[in-house]
């Protein structure tokens, strides 16, 4: 760790002693450099909004060539740089214990939970160890205090998630009709159904029949596989795989003077889904609401 520290963090007041009273042309462009580095590093904005301050009156000034104010605005550049410095050499030589200690704290209290709720501290701990494994400590540690102060509600979603899981498994099937009051033509429905299984698999048919709309008749099908879970009150819905059943639909075009309905059949398909983009998530209280259950599993 000591031989780190001499590496990374050369102060730059070494490196205006070099050229002794005046500045070093790089001096300004280093010293930017090493800000953004603390920045990325984790100290603190207020630890460095000072420096930032005097950076930003020495460039004006070098440009301006006001040389005395270029002098004292680099003296108070290297005096705030240099704390912010020391703040990170002091910080980080006891963060690495700071992070242990918080790592088993929060693996202890992750045995109370399951489901979504282990994978999102899982994933958490593993952005930290990331930090870690590249010495930006203050992110590992800071990420680590935050998964801390979320433990509390991580506990409310995990009893909400296991008191409402028992209700969940079944068949729920929600039903939306579309029906015109001037057009009586227009007359479809859509229903859904999803089948969510005690093995934590699930199954989603979704269909439409019917003329939807003056210019457009509808009637297709999808149907969706596999997993759900629960975090607090909303479930989650991960799917896997993604079929188009059918795809027809018809519309209206104008042909002379007469207008005339034309099929479009769209192709089915049946994919693997890998990316996450069919997810779906639903709360508790809108399955409720929308949905009525048809059958307990």
């Amino acid at each position: 760790m000591r031989n780190w520290l001499k590496i990374n963090l050369i102060s730059l007041t070494a490196i205006i002693a070099i050229t002794g009273c005046g500045v070093d042309p790089k001096f300004l462009d280093q010293a930017q450099s090493k800000l953004d580095q603390l920045k990325t590093q984790g100290v603190p904005d207020s630890l460095l909004s000072s420096a930032k301050v005097y950076l930003y009156q020495a460039a004006d000034a070098k440009k301006l060539g006001k040389t005395d104010l270029l002098k004292t605005s680099v003296d108070s550049l290297k005096k705030y740089l240099s704390a912010a410095e020391k703040f990170y050499s002091e910080k980080i030589s006891t963060l690495l214990p700071s992070i242990e200690s918080a790592k088993n704290q929060i693996n202890s209290a992750k045995m109370d939970f399951s489901g979504l709720q282990v994978k999102q501290i899982d994933s958490m701990l593993a952005i930290a160890d990331s930090f870690v494994n590249i010495k930006w400590y203050l992110q590992g540690y800071n990420i680590c205090q935050e998964i801390i102060e979320r433990l509390p509600q991580y506990k409310i979603d995990e009893e909400k998630s296991r008191s409402l899981k028992k209700t969940i498994p079944g068949d729920w099937l929600c039903v939306n009709e579309t029906k015109g009051t001037e057009n009586k033509a227009i007359n479809a429905t859509e229903k859904k159904i999803f089948s969510l299984g005690r093995d934590g698999k699930v199954k989603l048919i979704e269909s439409k029949k019917g003329q939807s709309g003056p210019y457009l008749k509808e009637d297709w099908e999808f149907n969706s596989w596999g997993t759900w879970d629960m975090k607090g009150d909303t479930i989650h819905l991960f799917i896997s795989r993604f079929a188009a059943v059918r795809q027809n639909f018809e519309k209206i075009y104008v042909e002379g003077k007469k207008k005339v309905w034309k099929k479009e059949t769209q192709p089915t398909y049946d994919s693997l889904i890998t990316d996450g983009s069919q997810d779906r998530y639903i709360t508790y209280s809108d399955l409720k609401e929308d949905f009525k259950q048809i059958k307990k599993f």
